[in-house]
């Protein structure tokens, strides 16, 4: 009996560290969101600028980073809000546990995140890096 009670506690407490990772990812995820569409509306307003040609490339590079962040961010929040839904729904059943497809999607997250967060943090230093050549 101990044993039972020792693997639904164990589970009860993986699907609190699965859920409160998954809230802290979407919570930086909507940030990240909204950091892009900030960087993407100076991005507008500098395109009507004269930029030289080697602003214009940097500019031109910035932009095709920030596009593909963007889809990055949405694919990996859509997908961690659908986790959470399917978690809301799994445990609601009585006999509901985590299994190893749970630990290979939440490792899976967790990797696409870090990559994503390491991508993010490059290209927003670039950014003002960036924006402090144009202010020059």
């Amino acid at each position: 009996m101990q044993t039972a009670q020792y693997i639904q506690a164990e589970g009860s407490l993986k699907f609190q560290l699965y859920h409160r990772e998954n809230q802290q990812w979407l919570s930086s995820l909507v940030f990240f969101k909204e950091e892009i569409q900030y960087f993407d509306s100076w991005l507008e307003r500098l395109q009507a600028l004269n930029l030289s040609k080697v602003l214009q490339d940097e500019w031109i590079v910035l932009e095709e980073r920030l596009g593909q962040q963007r889809l990055e961010t949405l694919e990996l929040l859509k997908a961690i809000e659908h986790e959470e839904f399917l978690f809301g729904l799994e445990s609601q059943q009585k006999d509901f546990q985590l299994g190893e497809e749970h630990f290979l999607k939440h490792r899976n997250f967790r990797i696409r995140y870090h990559a994503l967060e390491r991508d993010f943090l490059t290209t927003k230093h670039d950014f003002y890096e960036f924006m402090t050549h144009i202010m020059d």
